[in-house]
C-alpha cells in the first residue's frame, strides 16, 4: 500500500468519525420544559397516599420565625376535614402578582383541588441596601411510620438568608428536611413553613 492510498484511507476514517458526532434535535419532551417552570416559579411535589385511601385528612401549615413557632400555628390550609379518594398527592408552588405572597397549590386525586397563599417576609440584603422577597421550597424526608392524628410533614417552604461573609443571599443546604426539623439549613432560615397533612 503505497504513501498516497494510506494518506487517503486515513482522511475516509477522520471523516467517518467526525460525520458520527454529528449533533441532532431531539423531538421535545414535557420534562424539557420542567427547568424553565422551575425558573419561573413553578414546582410541584408528587407523593403516593394510597396507604391512606378512605382515610379523614386536613391539610395543616405550621410557621415558624427564627426557629420558634408562630402562635396561631398549626393552622388549617383547607378549612374542612375530608375523605381522601386518590391514591396520589401534588403539592405545587406557582408564581404570584404580589411579592409578599407565596400561591400554594394541593391537589388530591379523585378529591379536590385549591390553591391557597403565604404570607412571605423580607430580608434585608446589606450589602446591596435593598429588602427582598426569596423563598425556595424542599421536600421532607419521609422516614417516620404513618400515625393516626399525627401531623406529616411534606414540604418545607423557606426563606432566604443574608450571609454576610460572603455577601450574598443564600438557602443552601440540605436538599431534603429531617421530619424533626434538626437539618442544618433550617438554623439558619429566618422565616419557613412546613405544610403537610393529618388523617383521622
Amino acid at each position: 500500500m503505497n504513501k498516497q492510498t494510506i494518506i487517503t484511507v486515513l482522511f475516509a476514517l477522520v471523516a467517518l468519525a467526525v460525520e458520527g458526532q454529528e449533533i441532532k434535535m431531539n423531538e421535545t419532551s414535557f420534562s424539557d420544559y420542567l427547568p424553565l417552570l422551575n425558573a419561573k416559579g413553578y414546582m410541584a411535589y408528587s407523593f403516593d397516599v394510597s396507604a391512606i385511601k378512605g382515610k379523614n385528612v386536613t391539610f395543616n401549615v405550621r410557621e415558624f420565625v427564627n426557629g420558634k413557632e408562630v402562635e396561631d400555628s398549626p393552622r388549617l390550609l383547607f378549612p374542612y376535614c375530608f375523605q381522601a379518594n386518590g391514591d396520589k398527592l401534588v403539592i405545587g408552588f406557582l408564581p404570584s402578582e404580589k411579592d409578599s405572597l407565596a400561591l400554594c397549590c394541593h391537589s388530591w386525586e379523585n378529591t379536590l383541588s385549591f390553591t391557597s397563599s403565604l404570607k412571605l417576609k423580607q430580608i434585608y440584603w446589606e450589602s446591596e441596601n435593598k429588602h427582598i422577597y426569596s423563598y425556595v421550597s424542599k421536600p421532607f424526608e419521609l422516614t417516620t411510620p404513618l400515625e393516626k392524628d399525627t401531623f406529616i410533614p411534606l414540604v418545607c417552604y423557606c426563606s432566604f438568608w443574608y450571609d454576610a461573609e460572603d455577601k450574598v443571599t443564600r438557602c443552601c443546604g440540605d436538599n431534603y428536611i429531617k421530619p424533626d426539623l434538626s437539618s442544618d439549613i433550617l438554623k439558619y432560615v429566618p422565616h419557613y413553613y412546613v405544610l403537610g397533612i393529618q388523617f383521622f
